[in-house]
């Protein structure tokens, strides 16, 4: 089944000729990287648009510099702050269970759902409408019964909930399958996650 039309991966191909990186024609267009990759990696480019591209790949660097440092910054105010506990809780918890390249957030465990979205939406002031919560289900699995269960354990409603089912598969030690938060447009909170795992272990090598 094709996923893309026609039209958008001509889009697609005519802006990599005009000299767009990987990364910004998946800011675009909203198509992955590897996708991107598949359609383009024939494509020859003018020396203009290489010297264009290698540019903004340095600028990029200078960006994700400025927004590490902003990150960090951040994470230094919480740590000295009335928050420091919950940062701390949230950096341990997220290095244990969370996605590594973006912010994204998974696990069986109702409690530590509740404590991560918690520290979210009261430490980190992320609102409802920026959080995106997912139900992973098994075969033989209640699918009403585990999403009851969710929309306690998380506050959201049903509605809001998307539900992957894997088929095939048992379930094993978890009761109501898995929930995912993942926070939209989520790379800077994932960076002061990180600013603030480095700081706390930081502080625990040099005593």
């Amino acid at each position: 089944m094709r996923v893309h039309s026609t039209e958008k991966i001509e889009k697609l191909k005519a802006l990599r000729r005009q000299g767009y990186s990987i990364n910004e024609l998946v800011a675009m267009l909203a198509i992955p990287k590897t996708t991107i990759w598949h359609h383009i990696q024939r494509i020859e480019l003018s020396p203009e648009c290489r010297a264009r591209i290698k540019s903004n790949q340095g600028g990029s660097r200078k960006l994700k510099e400025a927004r590490m440092k902003k990150a960090d910054v951040r994470a230094e105010s919480l740590l000295a702050g009335k928050h420091r506990d919950s940062a701390i809780a949230v950096a341990m918890l997220y290095w244990g269970e969370g996605h590594k390249k973006r912010c994204d957030f998974i696990n069986t465990d109702g409690t530590m759902i509740r404590t991560y979205l918690w520290i979210m939406r009261n430490v980190f002031e992320i609102p409802d409408s920026g959080l995106v919560p997912t139900i992973r289900i098994f075969s033989g699995m209640d699918k009403e019964e585990c999403l009851s269960y969710w929309a306690r354990v998380t506050g959201f409603p049903k509605n809001k909930f998307r539900i992957r089912l894997n088929d095939g598969m048992t379930r094993g030690r978890s009761e109501h399958g898995m929930c995912r938060i993942v926070v939209k447009r989520g790379g800077d909170i994932l960076k002061l996650i990180i600013a603030l795992r480095e700081r706390f272990v930081q502080t625990i090598l040099i005593r």
